[in-house]
């Protein structure tokens, strides 16, 4: 197999702990805070566009934990979960409904958001591909208005009811099978062990119901392995906004995640390890 792509902030990863990190990351909380308090929907806009701004000047951009021109991607650390980082386009794109995302030219920002958790999520979280997870939420649930990828952990009993119902999840999506609250998701997987050429927002679009309701959709993406970990892909869930008997499902994925990379208060996880 053809070695993996190496991603422009790889240079990175051993200043991960850095104090200057850490400072970057409280100062990109209080600019995000600062901004949503004013119930700005267009809050993580305008912080992208300051750190592009800062970028192109050649200064560093402190809202921002990177910032690629080329890619035409910015990470940004959330201040919710200790754990949470987005990566968000720095080009316009209003969320999962814009038509753009089903475009072939669209930028990856799936497969920019999986190598950006490689970076900066911690190492031991980082190479344990079965812990990471990725989400983006509905039109309908979100705060803002630019997309975002939210990248963290996913949540342990959602990883383990992943693996016990993987006999029966294919690479077509399935009936809604995993439920959560009043949200059930339907369930695929993907065989490859990156998102290159792959766009999980085309894969949303074919799910039954969703191509003209793309507004309504959530999508979250797990990490996976199989054979005792000598496969290596993804599962994919998809959900729809939509009345159910229990109540609203607002098509909130993120809940798939904990944003702590604990599986109880402060009790880190206790799987296997597997591979990245």
């Amino acid at each position: 197999m053809a070695e993996q792509r190496r991603p422009w902030w790889w240079g990175r990863r051993a200043a991960r702990i850095s104090i200057v990190a850490v400072v970057v990351a409280v100062i990109a909380v209080a600019v995000i805070l600062a901004v949503r308090a004013a119930e700005n929907p267009d809050a993580l806009w305008i912080v992208v566009r300051s750190c592009v701004a800062q970028r192109e000047a050649h200064r560093a951009s402190p809202a921002c934990v990177a910032v690629s021109l080329k890619d035409r991607v910015a990470f940004i650390k959330s201040p919710e979960g200790r754990y949470q980082y987005l990566a968000i386009p720095t080009i316009e794109v209003t969320g999962i409904e814009d038509p753009q995302i089903l475009e072939p030219s669209f930028p990856n920002y799936w497969e920019l958001a999986w190598e950006g958790a490689h970076v900066f999520l911690p190492p031991q979280i980082a190479r344990r591909r079965d812990r990471i997870g990725l989400a983006i939420n509905s039109q309908e649930s979100r705060s803002q208005d630019q997309l975002h990828i939210h990248i963290s952990c996913i949540r342990s009993d959602i990883a383990e009811a992943l693996a016990a119902d993987s006999p029966r999840i294919g690479t077509t999506w399935s009936t809604p099978l995993v439920s959560l609250g009043n949200a059930t998701y339907r369930v695929m997987r993907v065989d490859a062990p990156t998102l290159v050429g792959i766009n999980p927002f085309v894969l949303v679009s074919k799910a039954p119901g969703a191509a003209h309701h793309m507004g309504l959709q959530t999508l979250v993406i797990a990490g996976a392995v199989w054979d005792d970990g000598r496969k290596r892909g993804f599962y994919l869930l998809e959900d729809g906004a939509h009345d159910t008997d229990a109540g609203r499902d607002v098509g909130h994925g993120e809940d798939l995640l904990d944003e702590n990379c604990s599986s109880g208060a402060d009790r880190p996880y206790a799987w296997p390890d597997a591979s990245e």
